[in-house]
């Protein structure tokens, strides 16, 4: 009796494998037409590049909301500058000013130029502001303030870096009527090289000064070298 059961259960085996076998052979793979592109090109932009420059002229400017009707100006000279942010909503007359902090960090054998905010408002909501910074005549920027209320645009753009890719995506941005950038992480890819950082800040602030950026941290702006250097000093300075 027990060697019929095993028969049996060998018959049946034997015709499951069979219709198994019969199926189409199941494809794992996921196949698209996409392409990666190739990398490009690493790009940087140096201080002598600006031949109009000296060392009080503000550098890689950069805005950020605070809260809902303020905005904090973030900007960079090689020499002693006032900490100081003139504007208003004509070109070339700044009837307000605000003063804020200087900084400066060292990261090895890198020192930083003076790092300067300060904190503008009360502003209007969706109003352009033109301003100066350090009271430097030989440059004015200007920013748009977000709407007080519902939609706002917003553009989410992450790890940036600074390559041709990197110009290609600022130039799809610059032709988008947006309110407020989002970048979550990996800024520069400064990854420890500090002056990567300074390159960073001029490539983007013809983006950054013109609208709020707002920024959080990635794993490329740690920068920790144990018993040398604490993470994210250079984005907390920065």
């Amino acid at each position: 009796m027990g060697k019929k059961k095993s028969m049996a259960a060998l018959a049946l085996f034997v015709l499951a494998a069979s219709a198994l076998s019969s199926l189409p052979t199941p494809c794992l793979a996921v196949t698209s037409p996409y392409v990666r592109p190739r990398p490009r090109a690493t790009l940087s932009l140096h201080r002598h590049d600006d031949a109009d420059a000296d060392g009080q002229t503000p550098q890689q400017v950069h805005v950020s909301a605070v809260g809902p009707d303020q905005m904090r100006v973030t900007w960079i000279t090689d020499d002693d500058a006032p900490a100081t942010v003139e504007y208003g909503t004509t070109s070339g007359q700044y009837p307000f000013s605000a003063t804020g902090d200087t900084t400066a960090y060292s990261f090895m054998m890198y020192h930083s130029g003076n790092i300067h905010d300060a904190v503008v408002g009360p502003l209007k909501p969706s109003t352009t502001y033109y301003y100066r910074c350090s009271s430097d005549p030989s440059r004015e920027f200007s920013f748009r303030t977000p709407p007080s209320g519902l939609p706002i645009n917003f553009v989410i753009a992450g790890d940036l870096g600074q390559t041709e890719w990197t110009n290609s995506t600022l130039q799809h941005i610059a032709a988008t009527e947006y309110d407020m950038l989002l970048l979550p992480g990996d800024l520069s890819y400064a990854d420890l090289d500090q002056p990567r950082w300074d390159s960073y800040g001029r490539l983007v602030e013809p983006l950054a000064s013109a609208r709020p950026w707002m920024v959080t941290q990635g794993n490329h702006e740690v920068e920790k070298i144990p018993l040398l250097e604490h993470k994210f000093k250079a984005y907390n300075a920065r």
